[in-house]
């Protein structure tokens, strides 16, 4: 059994079949990895908690045969409560983890987006109204360090957009609270 431990950011969770969700996780030192967490959706699950969006958790996984690997063990490192009560900070969280989600290949290790999701993650809390101004830096540091955008050069222009294109998609999360209106 070949099995494989690291720290992760989780940036997306989706159902599959009656009682198992697939997680994905920004790891430090394997990159994007997504993992099947076998009865997660069961009323008795006591790792249910610990794999909530957002949450930095120290995780085990077991290699699978095809592309998706299974979820041994998970132990919460920071959930970062002091903000999930602010929508618009969740707001800010879903923009940065989208971002990453859709902007890197899995099992590609980067240590330096890890640590700018975990900074980001971090810094929600202490943002005051220059919040707009700061998720465009994150992003762009994100564009920057991914090889989308020269380190040297300015950027003048929408970000989001200029993201969009990249995915060959539209971003959902900026227009998140739009629709809670």
């Amino acid at each position: 059994m070949n099995s494989y431990s690291d720290r992760g950011v989780v940036l997306k969770r989706s159902n599959l079949g009656e009682a198992d969700k697939l997680i994905t996780f920004y790891t430090k030192n394997h990159g994007k990895v997504a993992a099947v967490a076998r009865g997660l959706r069961k009323p008795t699950s006591k790792r249910a908690g610990s794999l909530e969006l957002f949450n930095e958790v120290k995780v085990s996984f077991i290699k699978g045969k095809g592309e998706l690997d299974t979820l041994a063990e998970v132990q919460i490192l920071e959930t970062y409560s002091g903000w999930r009560k602010h929508l618009g900070r969740v707001n800010l969280a879903y923009q940065l983890v989208e971002v990453i989600d859709k902007l890197t290949p899995d099992h590609q290790p980067h240590q330096e987006i890890f640590e700018i999701l975990r900074r980001s993650l971090s810094e929600i809390g202490n943002l005051k109204i220059d919040w707009k101004l700061k998720i465009e830096n994150w992003k762009l540091q994100l564009l920057r360090e991914l090889g989308y955008w020269p380190r040297t050069k300015d950027f003048t222009g929408e970000v989001d957009q200029f993201i969009e294109s990249l995915i060959n998609r539209p971003l959902n999360s900026p227009k998140l609270l739009n629709r809670l209106k």
